[in-house]
């Protein structure tokens, strides 16, 4: 957990994934930012969980690694690990520093619902934390999860792919009541000071744009979609964005240049590193 820079990412990968992919899925977008707008790759962007668990000590939330079972899970358990692993970074970085989450497919539709609890259960300790939600690809309106079965296995390998979550987009998608909610918690989160940013590639086979898009005022639905070319032989155009600088160039404009001018904000941590060196050069370990 890095200090350094105002701004820090927050990657969450889709369904199927584990711990660590989501460096290997964003690895296009992590450089541009390096390259355009100033962000470390090591000490400014991290990745979410769909997993956490209470400590041993005194009750306290902890993320932890996720495997591809952990993706298949009811969406509200995802939404509310992400929601905790959110609250987690929060307080581990200074109260001057912004989050901003960036998610992928599934990721994108727990990312959005993560957030959304986040900051409604902490309204106060949220405020001017939270710079952008971005959901690329995302159905964060719901999708037929019958139709969904005709392809998810190949990605996944595993006779029930969708789970649990297949079963809630599914869901979604039907209920008209929860696609005015839908509307709401975007409202919600750009109320709250958040950029909300929802993009899909029209080519995409598996994701439609009624199913992806959330136009914030005074956007329309073509706006928010991003015609891209397939690199990746067997996505059916899903994943594409993930390498398509058209798609990074969006994000960066809603997550805007890293900042790191001026001084750093007092962390409690550096007086403790800075008596850390002190013991360990008066030991004769460090010079």
């Amino acid at each position: 957990m890095w200090g350094g820079g105002h701004t820090k990412l927050v990657l969450l990968s889709g369904l199927g994934t584990r711990t660590g992919d989501a460096e290997r899925s964003f690895a296009g977008l992590i450089r541009y930012l390096a390259e355009r707008g100033g962000y470390d790759p090591r000490r400014d962007v991290v990745e979410a969980t769909y997993a956490g668990e209470a400590d041993d000590t005194g009750g306290v939330w902890r993320p932890t690694p996720y495997a591809g079972g952990d993706t298949r899970r009811p969406l509200i358990d995802s939404a509310e690990a992400v929601a905790a692993c959110l609250d987690w970074y929060r307080a581990a970085w200074p109260s001057t520093t912004r989050l901003c989450l960036v998610g992928y497919s599934l990721g994108g539709v727990v990312g959005l619902d993560g957030a959304t609890l986040a900051v409604a259960r902490d309204q106060p300790g949220w405020r001017g934390r939270l710079g952008a939600v971005v959901t690329m690809a995302a159905p964060v309106r719901g999708c037929s999860a019958g139709a969904l079965m005709n392809w998810a296995w190949l990605f996944t390998g595993d006779p029930d792919p969708l789970g649990a979550e297949g079963r809630d987009l599914d869901a979604r998608w039907r209920d008209v009541e929860e696609q005015a909610r839908l509307e709401r918690r975007a409202g919600f989160l750009r109320s709250a000071g958040a950029r909300v940013l929802t993009l899909v590639d029209p080519g995409d086979a598996i994701v439609r744009p009624e199913e992806a898009l959330l136009p914030g005022p005074g956007e329309s639905a073509s706006e928010l979609e991003v015609e891209v070319r397939v690199t990746r032989p067997g996505s059916l155009g899903h994943g594409a964005m993930l390498d398509a600088p058209d798609v990074w160039r969006r994000v960066l404009a809603a997550v805007g240049p890293q900042q790191t001018g001026g001084p750093r904000p007092a962390d409690p941590r550096d007086d403790e590193l800075a008596r850390l060196k002190a013991r360990l050069r008066a030991e004769g370990r460090l010079k």
